[in-house]
């Protein structure tokens, strides 16, 4: 593993930025909205996800309560569907990332592309592929795959508070600020919450420790904010 270790870390170092195509600005997201959701109101919306999410005996009934979930404006924004994680159901590892991409909405399936390739590499690199499973941050793809908005985060949270529940994880790795907002319900962003163990708090009292780290897709821009994910990921993972 040692080996796997450094050929990544020299990977991260050497490997050349790629062109990212600017996503889309001014969507005005509201002009979406279908009709059943013209008095929509996010406070029994976010009550209902809850009453959905915390019946879900398992991940499949939980996705397909997702799925079900008619309530979400997000996922009348063009996506294709409700976007699965990929991996074991249940992982010591859990890694949820950002807002997904074009990519992702077209195989609906978490980290489908370049992003998602890289992530392989670290757990490879670690001999952890086979104990992890990698989720998005949002559950549809928003129009354009523009920013999370506060709306997004609360009816996502407790669909993902139940899925981390379920997926009974050691450690968990946020990549990004949508993965903090969601679990952690903060905006602190990652350069302040990195190199120290956050606590996603679960029902009954529970807790399981989140490693924040940059986005998988920043690291194809940021060649200098490489060596500090692949630090994270050690910090993250080196008690398992």
């Amino acid at each position: 593993m040692a080996e796997n270790k450094s050929r990544f870390a020299a990977g991260l170092t050497n490997s050349a930025p790629a062109t990212v195509t600017p996503l889309p600005v001014n969507i005005r997201v509201n002009a979406l909205r279908p009709e059943n959701l013209k008095n929509f109101n996010l406070d029994q919306a976010v009550a209902f996800a809850s009453a959905l999410a915390s019946q879900a005996q398992t991940i499949d009934a939980l996705y397909a309560a997702i799925d079900g979930f008619a309530d979400a404006p997000l996922r009348y924004e063009g996506g294709k569907g409700v976007i699965r994680g990929r991996g074991a159901n249940q992982a010591d590892v859990l890694i949820i990332g950002e807002v997904p991409d074009a990519d992702e909405d077209e195989a609906l399936e978490a980290f489908a592309g370049k992003p998602g390739r890289l992530v392989d590499a670290a757990l490879k690199a670690l001999s952890l592929t086979e104990r992890a499973t990698l989720l998005p941050g949002l559950f549809w793809r928003p129009a354009g795959s523009r920013p999370a908005t506060d709306e997004d985060v609360a009816l996502t949270a407790p669909f993902m508070t139940r899925l981390i529940e379920l997926s009974a994880p050691k450690t968990v790795i946020l990549l990004g600020g949508t993965a903090i907002r969601v679990t952690l319900g903060t905006s602190d962003s990652v350069q302040k919450l990195r190199g120290k163990a956050q606590d996603i708090a679960l029902p009954g009292g529970h807790k399981v420790p989140a490693y924040a780290t940059f986005p998988a897709a920043f690291l194809l821009t940021q060649s200098l904010a490489k060596k500090a994910f692949w630090a994270d990921f050690l910090a993250a993972t080196a008690h398992l």
